[in-house]
């Protein structure tokens, strides 16, 4: 993004998810640019430490990986990964209790001119775009609202899909992640330590007969960024056509990040509507994105996570749900 900065004419990136909006700010003393930079500058990982000291661990130089035996290992090197809060999950539709609190999920004003651009990642875990922070997330029976950092997606392969979350047991093509930090803080680093400072809308991606227009934004591009560490920039567009249609009907549960440190600070938003992609758009994100050593990015997902007692609320009565039942407790609904 054109700083000033030890590096001249170069444009820093780095796979820190979080990170991405304020690295010029940060390394530039706030003398950041604003015209789009069409270069990658790799930062090497020993120097993050210092010029990122509060970096959380998992995001810098520590490695992890969706391999299963790393997958496995994940809390041994990242503790909060053995919690009891822990995403994703498996969604029991029959458990899930009915919250008439659970109001419509609100999403002003998210369609950005083409004229504004924004930064698309390759992380070595999956394909970034960074948002900017005034998209905001309202309803949804948030005590605050919420603003944008980032959305991601995960898939799986030609042999298995490749969801996070599962829905009495089936795991669908992809998901989509839209990650917001609570208004209470000024930095997403802050808001993803505190209880209820994250809050995460995802939704299911499954394959259809027709081409998905605003999915394409993104999948246009993602030749441009196919190696680790390759970015890009592309025309904003309306964010919002990427969810659902109907954001009342959804599932909230509180959880983690899914991937390392798994933070345990999220509130989870699953729309109950799935997104149709074509066969073709699928595989555009099953064969186009390398991470480690050069190895296609495929199946980034987690396998769920014990429920560990938590309860699993619905903003929409359920079949086998009782109407009108009750969350247990006050604010079960959501981290305040």
């Amino acid at each position: 993004m054109g700083v000033e900065d030890p590096f001249p004419g170069q444009c820093l990136t780095s796979n820190i998810p979080f990170l991405h909006q304020r690295l010029t700010r940060r390394v530039g003393a706030g003398k950041a640019a604003v015209e789009p930079c069409w270069r990658t500058f790799r930062l090497p990982d020993p120097w993050l430490p210092f010029l990122f000291p509060g970096l959380p661990p998992g995001h810098g130089n520590s490695h992890w990986s969706y391999a299963g035996k790393d997958k496995a290992e994940w809390a041994s090197d990242f503790p909060h990964c053995g919690g009891h809060m822990q995403s994703p999950i498996n969604i029991e539709t029959g458990a899930a209790l009915f919250s008439p609190q659970l109001e419509p999920i609100l999403l002003p004003d998210y369609s950005l001119p083409p004229r504004e651009k924004l930064r698309l990642q390759n992380n070595g875990h999956t394909v970034v775009l960074d948002l900017p922070r005034n998209l905001t997330l309202t309803g949804g029976g948030f005590p605050q609202p919420y603003q944008a950092a980032q959305l991601h997606l995960h898939w799986g392969s030609a042999l298995k899909p490749g969801s996070e979350h599962t829905v009495d047991g089936h795991r669908y093509a992809g998901e989509i992640h839209v990650v917001y930090y609570s208004s209470h803080f000024d930095t997403i680093q802050e808001a993803q330590v505190e209880p209820g400072g994250l809050a995460v809308l995802a939704a299911f991606l499954q394959v259809g007969s027709e081409e998905n227009e605003p999915y394409q934004h993104i999948l246009d591009h993602l030749n441009d960024v196919h190696e680790e560490g390759e970015e890009t920039w592309i025309p904003a567009f309306d964010v919002a056509m990427l969810l659902p249609d109907d954001l009342s009907r959804y599932f909230r549960y509180n959880g983690s990040l899914t991937t390392p440190p798994c933070y345990q600070t999220v509130n989870w938003t699953i729309f109950n509507q799935t997104i149709q992609l074509s066969p073709d758009q699928i595989s555009l994100l099953e064969d186009t994105l390398h991470g480690d050593e050069d190895e296609l990015i495929q199946d980034n997902f987690r396998l769920p996570q014990s429920l560990q007692g938590r309860s699993v609320l619905a903003s929409f009565p359920m079949l086998h749900s009782p109407e009108g039942a009750q969350p247990p407790g006050k604010g079960a609904c959501c981290w305040a």
